[in-house]
């Protein structure tokens, strides 16, 4: 039976092969990198938070005992490392629509406009979850990740998953009802 490239790979890591742990930064931090941005919403904190996650994988690399991926593993690792930065700053606000605000190219200002409002509406209607329906909301529609493996970085079952993303979606559109009115 053939291994999983990046069980192989993390078996490297776990006899610190340094080339091998390197391998792994390279092919999960951009998209560990952006998962942590979407849950601190600062660039800096985002980049710290990514550091001291290898660091973390690669001290606690021997606690990895196969029973999730490898992925799921260091994502968890990622999202604890955000919830402890959150809790000091005490803040849950988060910015995650940089792509979408990045998109408004300034050609249509009435479209500008409404982008911009409702960008800003779903910024600051996540908020308004907690923790734990942050992290599936966004893991699930930011990352597509599947309520599997959000359960496994979590540490909560599947069906737990899915009702945190579901009160999560629940919370954000009664904000924006709130805020723009029943009828829109």
């Amino acid at each position: 039976m053939n291994k999983n490239p990046d069980t192989v790979l993390f078996e490297k890591v776990q006899s610190r092969d340094s080339r091998a742990f390197d391998q792994l930064m390279r092919e999960y931090s951009p998209e560990l990198y952006n998962f942590i941005l979407r849950i601190v919403s600062n660039t800096e904190d985002a980049q710290d938070i990514l550091q001291d996650t290898f660091v973390r994988v690669w001290e606690k690399s021997y606690q990895f005992k196969g029973n999730s991926s490898v992925k799921t593993w260091i994502f968890r690792i990622a999202i604890n490392l955000s919830y402890t930065h959150l809790k000091k700053r005490k803040r849950w606000g988060l910015s995650i629509l940089d792509e979408v605000k990045a998109l408004i190219s300034g050609s249509d200002p009435a479209r500008d406009t409404e982008y911009k409002f409702n960008a800003d509406l779903l910024e600051k209607s996540l908020a308004y979850l907690t923790p734990r329906q942050h992290a599936v909301v966004i893991a699930r529609l930011y990352q597509d990740l599947p309520f599997a493996q959000i359960s496994e970085a979590l540490g909560c079952s599947e069906n737990a998953a899915k009702v945190h993303f579901h009160e999560g979606k629940k919370r954000i559109e009664s904000y924006i009802k709130k805020q723009v009115g029943q009828d829109g």
